[in-house]
């Protein structure tokens, strides 16, 4: 009883991990099947698990698309099959499924349509309850657009690696200072999909604003909030950085926690950037408001023009990489440098 017992708690873990990897819409190429199967055991009651946990319509409201579920399946039934036990044969429900996705025509416009993308939070490290909250907090689901910045040329319609690092940061480290995520009020800048700003909401912040310098991105990332169900601590809202909209009211609200992902990449934007973020510490310097931006290293030349507009403007800043440790909760690689930024006035 107890060696089955280990049986089924194993196969669940990974179910759970194959889950997570579905719903982010990992590349099937990329995903090791086989570690995630019982070798050479794999029987009717793990595959009608699989099917019910991960690919049924009631496993999850939100379905990666057809195009991704086609592919996924074809790698998983090539894996399933080469580790059937002894007289067992494929699961009727999994084949019907990929029957019948085989037999469904492509879209020309698929590769661009919005998809939902489903990031499953750590069950060992649950957020927060938040405020007057309604839907999963054991998930953040997002529009995406993986497959293309976005029909309307901006780059707000997928979530970026060095977002999923910051949500990370925010799950696994302890926040410089001695607040807590639930003590904070948080401004996002440059949020693109929202999905940070949507996990620190669910982590239970007092209260976060995402805010994007593009409306059309602005408005999206409204259509993500409403995604993750009605809640009073998250709103959205345009700012522009630097002198642009430097009367915004934006800056005479109290914030703890300023943050961004990815929004280094334009050496255009840094003058403008470092511009804000020196605004926002000094007007929430009492309250030692703290500036944590995650950067993905395409360039170090950027970065390190990034170093220097923040010494020009005697901001206090601590660097550290993102490690192939840190990178555990969601897929998003090991192959690009992704480093964290602690900036403060002090």
């Amino acid at each position: 009883m107890g060696a089955q017992q280990n049986d089924i708690s194993s196969s669940h873990g990974s179910l759970v991990k194959l889950k997570r990897l579905y719903l982010q819409s990992v590349p099937a190429g990329s995903i090791a099947f086989d570690a995630l199967v019982p070798v050479g055991r794999v029987d009717w009651g793990f595959q009608d698990r699989l099917y019910n946990t991960i690919l049924s319509k009631d496993a999850t409201p939100y379905q990666p698309a057809d195009a991704y579920t086609r592919r996924f399946l074809k790698f998983l039934i090539a894996c399933l099959e080469r580790n059937l036990a002894e007289d067992e044969e494929l699961h009727d429900s999994i084949l019907t499924l990929y029957s019948n996705l085989m037999s469904k025509p492509d879209s020309l416009s698929d590769a661009t349509m919005p998809t939902f993308i489903t990031y499953l939070l750590p069950a060992n490290k649950p957020p927060y309850r938040g405020r007057g909250e309604e839907g999963d907090d054991t998930e953040v689901v997002i529009s995406e657009r993986k497959s293309v910045l976005s029909a309307d040329g901006h780059t707000g319609s997928r979530t970026w690696e060095a977002a999923l690092a910051l949500g990370e940061y925010f799950l696994s480290a302890t926040l410089p200072g001695s607040k807590r995520i639930p003590q904070c009020r948080v401004l996002e800048l440059g949020a693109g999909t929202g999905f940070t700003s949507i996990l620190l909401s669910k982590m239970g912040a007092r209260y976060v604003l995402a805010t994007d310098g593009d409306e059309r991105v602005c408005d999206a990332i409204q259509r993500n909030i409403n995604l993750n169900g009605r809640r009073n601590n998250i709103s959205v809202s345009q700012l522009l950085w630097g002198t642009s909209q430097e009367d915004s009211p934006i800056y005479t609200e109290p914030w703890d926690l300023i943050i961004g992902g990815d929004i280094t990449y334009d050496v255009r934007d840094l003058s403008d950037l470092v511009f804000t973020l020196k605004k926002l510490l000094v007007a929430n310097r009492r309250a030692g408001a703290k500036v944590i931006i995650s950067a993905t290293v395409r360039n170090e030349i950027t970065l390190s023009e990034f170093n220097t507009e923040l010494s020009a403007a005697e901001l206090n800043f601590e660097v550290r990489e993102v490690s192939e440790t840190g990178r555990q909760i969601w897929f998003y690689g090991n192959d690009t440098p992704i480093r964290i930024y602690t900036i403060s006035l002090e």
